[in-house]
């Protein structure tokens, strides 16, 4: 497992985590190994990792989807206002048409079950 995918499936299991007061990992070259470990309980096990990681890259997924679709809806907007502004109703309606959507498919994403 590389460092990123362990990083992964402990931001999945305990998403409540403070890094690096509650858990470290560090990678000098020989792997990557926890370093500091907060959390009340064990730690989790290699396997325990492994078995998180395919819902911790849905949701990682997710996630860079909602980031994406937020900027495009930025984006969206400042074209919606210009064209209100310079009183293009054509382009305003079409833009609109576009936030909509933007809008119902980012309310998919954070509805989606979760993968777990």
């Amino acid at each position: 497992m590389t460092h990123e995918e362990r990083l992964l499936a402990f931001r999945y299991l305990y998403p409540a985590a403070r890094w690096p007061e509650d858990i470290a990992l560090s990678d000098d070259g020989t792997g990557s190994r926890v370093t500091h470990w907060g959390l009340p309980g064990e730690q989790p096990t290699e396997a325990q990792l492994v078995t998180a990681l395919p819902a911790a890259r849905v949701r990682d997924a997710a996630r860079r989807d909602l980031r994406e679709c937020q900027l495009m809806l930025d984006e969206r907007y400042r074209l919606f206002t210009r064209a209100r502004a310079t009183g293009n109703v054509a382009d305003a309606l079409d833009v609109q048409a576009e936030i909509r959507e933007l809008l119902t498919y980012m309310e998919e994403l954070r509805n989606a079950p979760d993968p777990a």
